[in-house]
């Protein structure tokens, strides 16, 4: 889903709940992470992450670029709604689940 005409299934649901402003923010994160990596590309931030393992707020801003597993973001929408996972690079999870995100 790529605009506020185009929100994706359950938007409507109480956990995805959102206002106006928070969907144009939604969808802004969805161009800004969601972007297709190469296997060494993930590796490569998977790699550069690890560096951080003693600094948990570094480390989760290098490795949330990684794609999310798409079992996880459909588990993560479900149980935490689209606000808890709008940081997240989705790209797996689309290609998946189109309509989910």
């Amino acid at each position: 889903m790529t605009d506020m005409e185009h929100k994706p299934n359950g938007w409507n649901l109480p956990i995805n709940q959102m206002t106006k402003e928070e969907w144009k923010d939604y969808f802004e994160c969805r161009k800004k992470y969601d972007i297709k990596l190469s296997e060494q590309e993930i590796a490569n931030n998977t790699n550069e992450a690890v560096k951080f393992l003693n600094d948990m707020e570094q480390f989760k801003k290098i490795a949330i670029k990684n794609p999310l597993l798409p079992g996880l973001a459909i588990a993560s929408k479900a149980s935490h709604g689209l606000k808890a996972i709008k940081d997240y690079n989705l790209s797996l999870a689309k290609e998946v689940y189109p309509d989910e995100f």
